[in-house]
C-alpha cells in the first residue's frame, strides 16, 4: 500500500486524493444522505441549511459523540468544506469533487494540518476515503481489523512529507 497524499507546495494542506469510477452526484450523496454517509463515516444530525450540524463519527472503536461541525461551503456535486473542533485544535476540511473521464476524482484536502500530526493524520484520511470508495462501488469498506498493519504502516512515509 502507498500513499496517496501530498502536502501542498507551501505545506500547509495535506491533499489526498481517488479517482472512482462513479458519478459525482454518486459521491455528493455518500456526503450529504445521512443513510450513505453511515455507511463509510458516520451519522448526522441537525438541519445542514443552518451552517452548522452535529456529527457522530461510528466507523472508529470507542464511544462514539456528537461533535459539531460548521459548514463553510456546499456546493452540490463539487465541494464541501467543514470545521469541527479536535481537541485543542479545530480541523478544516474540504471534498472537492471533479468530473475525470468516465468517472470523477475526489480530492479530501485537510487545510492547516498540524506538521507534527501529518502521520496519524494521512493514514486515517486514506482509511476512510478508501472506506468511501468501497460504500461507492460495493467493494470492501476497511474496517479497524487492518488499521495497524495496513494503515499505520504509512505512518513514517506521512511524516517523510514534513521533509
Amino acid at each position: 500500500m502507498s500513499i496517496t497524499g501530498e502536502l501542498t507546495a507551501d505545506g500547509r494542506d495535506l491533499v489526498l486524493t481517488r479517482s472512482l469510477a462513479v458519478t459525482p452526484a454518486q459521491v455528493w450523496q455518500h456526503l450529504v444522505d445521512p443513510v450513505l454517509l453511515e455507511t463509510w463515516y458516520g451519522t448526522y444530525s441537525g438541519d445542514p441549511a443552518s451552517g452548522v450540524v452535529q456529527v457522530t463519527m461510528t466507523a472508529e472503536p470507542g464511544d462514539a459523540s456528537a461533535s459539531p461541525f460548521t459548514i463553510h461551503a456546499c456546493e452540490p456535486e463539487r465541494l464541501l468544506t467543514v470545521s469541527s473542533a479536535m481537541g485543542e485544535e479545530t480541523w478544516t476540511l474540504s471534498l472537492e469533487i471533479t468530473e475525470a473521464g468516465e468517472g470523477c476524482q475526489v480530492a479530501l484536502r485537510h487545510h492547516d494540518v498540524p506538521p507534527a500530526m501529518v502521520e496519524h493524520i494521512g493514514p486515517g484520511w486514506e482509511w476512510y476515503l478508501d472506506r468511501l470508495t468501497g460504500a461507492l462501488t460495493g467493494g470492501t469498506i476497511p474496517g479497524m481489523d487492518v488499521w495497524d498493519a495496513g494503515y499505520m504502516s504509512l505512518a513514517p512515509t506521512y511524516a517523510a512529507l514534513r521533509g
